[in-house]
């Protein structure tokens, strides 16, 4: 059974819920979504800039990183923050996710990549309703 979790403000994660910077989660893959909330999005913006994966990872540590990527690969600032994250089934549709998000990915990145313009709550109930019916 998949367990779905949408954050829109992601409360601080105490060190019970996840495992130690760099390390497993307790072996298990999560689908995480990072979205840029430095132009007012969920308020001021319906489109935002949002990266999507799948780790095994702290979530947070991947939001972290994806900023400093972006920054140093892409010259782009932003201020991700991890707006939902996902365990169970999602983690195994990351390639369809991708593939019907693709007409959202931004100019400047390579068509593999996971980073897409977009409303993130629209990118989370896509990804949910992918993974959903994958199962059937």
């Amino acid at each position: 059974m998949a367990f779905f979790e949408v954050i829109d403000n992601p409360p601080e994660l105490s060190s019970s819920e996840w495992s130690p910077a760099g390390e497993k989660w307790n072996g298990r893959k999560c689908f995480y979504l990072n979205a840029d909330v430095s132009r007012g999005w969920p308020h001021q913006s319906r489109s935002t800039l949002c990266k999507f994966g799948v780790t095994d990872r702290k979530p947070e540590d991947r939001c972290e990183e994806n900023e400093r990527v972006l920054q140093e690969e892409w010259g782009i600032e932003a201020d991700l923050e991890l707006v939902f994250v996902a365990t169970g089934r999602i983690t195994s549709a990351e390639k369809e996710i991708a593939d019907h998000t693709r007409p959202w990915l931004p100019d400047p990145f390579q068509e593999n990549s996971e980073w897409r313009r977009c409303s993130p709550r629209e990118l989370a109930r896509m990804a949910i309703l992918i993974a959903e019916d994958r199962q059937r």
